[in-house]
C-alpha cells in the first residue's frame, strides 16, 4: 500500500472516478530546511543573549533559547510559503504532491498536523516531463525537480524519510518516461 497521507479523506475527494493514488512525497521549496535551520539557530542565540541579560539562570537561558529558536522556525516557515509561492505559484510552506495515473496533485498541507487539506494545483500527467530525485547531503534534503513539458521547472526538497527516490520510481513506472 502507498504512503498517501491521506488519514482525513482529503485527497480521495479530488480523485476522479476509478482513480487511485500510486504514490506520495511531502515537499517543501529548495533551500527551506538549511535556511529554516539557520533562523532557527540564529533566534536561538538572540533569545538566549536577550535571556540571560535580564534574568539569571539555567531556566532563563533555556525558555529564552527556545523562545528564539521557535520564533527563528516561525519565520522561516513564513519565508518558506513565500518562496513556494513564488516558485510554484501554489501556497503553503509544505505541500503534498500525489501521483495517479492521470494526473500530479499538490496539496497544501495543515499548519499543525502537517497533512493534506486542500488541494492547491493539479498537473495532468502528460504535462509532466520528469521527475528528477536527487542524492542527499550531510545535512541537506533530496533535491526534487519536476519538469512539465512547457519548460516550468518546479524545485523542491524532499527528507529521506519521505522516500522520495520510491515517488521518482512510481512516476516512471506509470508513464514509462
Amino acid at each position: 500500500m502507498p504512503p498517501t497521507r491521506d488519514r482525513s479523506g482529503v485527497m480521495s475527494r479530488y480523485l476522479k472516478k476509478g482513480e487511485q493514488v500510486v504514490d506520495t512525497v511531502r515537499v517543501t521549496s529548495r533551500g527551506t530546511v538549511m535556511m529554516s535551520a539557520l533562523l532557527a539557530g540564529a533566534g536561538a542565540a538572540a533569545g538566549y543573549m536577550t535571556s540571560t541579560a535580564f534574568a539569571t539562570g539555567p531556566l532563563a537561558a533555556a525558555v529564552g533559547a527556545g523562545a528564539g529558536a521557535g520564533a527563528g522556525m516561525l519565520i522561516g516557515s513564513m519565508l518558506a510559503n513565500l518562496r513556494t509561492r513564488r516558485t510554484t505559484g501554489t501556497r503553503g510552506a509544505t505541500l503534498t504532491v500525489a501521483l495517479t495515473r492521470q494526473r500530479m496533485l499538490f496539496f497544501r498541507s495543515a499548519w499543525l498536523s502537517n497533512r493534506a487539506a486542500d488541494l492547491v494545483r493539479e498537473v495532468p500527467l502528460p504535462s509532466v516531463a520528469s521527475v528528477v530525485v536527487g542524492r542527499a547531503r550531510l545535512i541537506s534534503p533530496h533535491p526534487v525537480t519536476i519538469t512539465l513539458t512547457d519548460g516550468r521547472v518546479l524545485e523542491f526538497e524532499a527528507a529521506r524519510i519521505e522516500k522520495p527516490e520510491q515517488f521518482g520510481a512510481a512516476f516512471r513506472k506509470a508513464t514509462g518516461r
